[in-house]
């Protein structure tokens, strides 16, 4: 797999996203046209999206180790074992919150449907998967232009690819072919 994320061009990698994305709708769908409970529903939405986000967070992990074997300095590599972490737990919040709510996050404040104790717990578990999710973005980032520059440096300097990366479905067609010069210039 690493192989693939590495080598390919980027419309492959773009196509494997959006075949991705075609089918988690379908399931969606599915879910939601032809189950009238809401487990199975949710059940549903919590593997396209938990699915949808390994598959983008494993491109993050790819790119980062990849691009930390062609950096030669051993003190400009991150370590793609310490964001393990950082990965899996948007993941497992994404399956989690849709299991949790099926329906999506509504609350109201009327009746008996405002449950205080569910924004408390929600709120900081949803504000770290955001971070998770972006120190996953900026340390692929910051690989990506060390691999790049052979050099330490700011986040001035790798703002574009970590923008790049935010916006993936965009950000492939011009990230992509950077990394596939950074593989073949550091191959010969």
């Amino acid at each position: 797999m690493e192989r693939f994320f590495l080598r390919s061009k980027h419309w492959n990698v773009f196509l494997l996203f959006f075949i991705t994305f075609i089918v988690v709708i379908g399931l969606f769908y599915l879910a939601l046209t032809y189950s009238q409970d809401t487990i199975y529903t949710g059940f549903a939405m919590a593997i396209g999206c938990a699915g949808s986000l390994s598959l983008l967070l494993s491109w993050y992990y790819f790119l980062n180790h990849g691009m930390n074997k062609k950096i030669q300095d051993s003190n400009l590599k991150s370590s793609s074992n310490g964001i393990w972490f950082f990965m899996i737990f948007p993941v497992l919040y994404m399956f989690l919150a849709f299991l949790v709510f099926p329906t999506g996050f509504v609350i109201t404040t009327t009746e008996d449907n405002f449950r205080l104790w569910w924004i408390v717990l929600i709120f900081p578990i949803h504000l770290f998967a955001v971070f998770s999710f972006f120190y996953v973005v900026f340390i692929t980032a910051k690989s990506i232009k060390i691999a790049e520059l052979q050099k330490d440096v700011m986040f001035v300097d790798f703002a574009g690819e970590f923008f790049l990366l935010w916006f993936f479905p965009i950000g492939i067609w011009f990230l992509q072919p950077k990394i596939n010069r950074i593989m073949e210039k550091t191959d010969h």
